[in-house]
């Protein structure tokens, strides 16, 4: 459970001014940095939540500082605002940080809390959708350590396990008898409550054709079945380490 939020801000702006007292309000210790070299300097140097207030006058280098710890410390990053004068160099730098993204200050708090938390969960939730027994028992042996699985063997048993339970993550079985993987990306693509939700193709079709037409719909990803263990979970693990969440 979070008990702890470092923010780096400029104070004297008011909307910054507001969103911390809205923080202050809750149960959380907060700690409030000023977006200088010298404040950023006096960041923990072990894994924190930090809350990046973001405007025109903060200097990007200090996003590049915090980026720096965030790699060496395992910082946990949720950037508020935009940056709208900074360079295209820095815009695809600012884009590519593992991190929340929300550009409105408009935000609910226990919302924001509650993902922020999520995202800091040490065992991510995973579900596996594939109508091999024999795959499932060998992810579960292969992932099951590190992260918490729950297993399906068909897309309609995955739909109706997303409809009650929150996941981060669903490794779906490119090809299934009745509702193949794309249908079922198809089905969480419509629903407003699963749209943003990652999803990573497994696929045991290793041909190029195969690998474009699984691309073409866009997954989050796609993972061959016929990869050694440690590059199935390597492949899971950075899929987590590099992910970006916008909302």
């Amino acid at each position: 459970m979070m008990d702890e939020l470092f923010i780096v801000g400029d104070s004297s702006r008011l909307v910054v001014k507001n969103l911390i007292n809205q923080f202050n309000a809750t149960d959380l210790k907060i700690n409030v940095f000023a977006p200088t070299n010298e404040d950023v300097d006096r960041l923990p140097n072990y894994s924190i939540q930090l809350l990046i207030l973001l405007s025109d006058n903060i200097e990007f280098n200090i996003i590049r500082k915090i980026v720096v710890y965030q790699k060496k410390y395992d910082y946990h990053l949720c950037f508020v605002g935009k940056m709208t004068t900074i360079s295209l160099e820095d815009n695809n730098f600012f884009n590519k940080i593992p991190s929340i993204k929300l550009e409105s200050y408009t935000i609910d708090i226990e919302n924001l809390l509650e993902l922020m938390e999520r995202n800091n969960v040490s065992k991510k939730h995973i579900l596996v959708v594939d109508d091999e027994p024999i795959i499932l028992r060998s992810i579960k042996v292969w992932l099951g350590d590190d992260f918490h699985l729950s297993l399906v063997s068909s897309g309609e048993m995955a739909l109706e396990f997303l409809d009650m339970h929150p996941v981060d993550l669903v490794l779906l079985d490119y090809k299934m008898p009745t509702m193949d993987g794309p249908k079922v990306l198809e089905a969480i693509r419509s629903d407003k409550r699963l749209a943003n939700l990652p999803v990573i193709f497994l696929t045991a079709n290793n041909d190029r054709q195969s690998v474009i037409n699984a691309m073409q719909l866009k997954p989050d990803g796609y993972i061959l079945k016929s990869k050694a263990p440690d590059e199935i979970k390597e492949a899971v693990v950075d899929f987590f380490k590099n992910r970006i969440i916008k909302v």
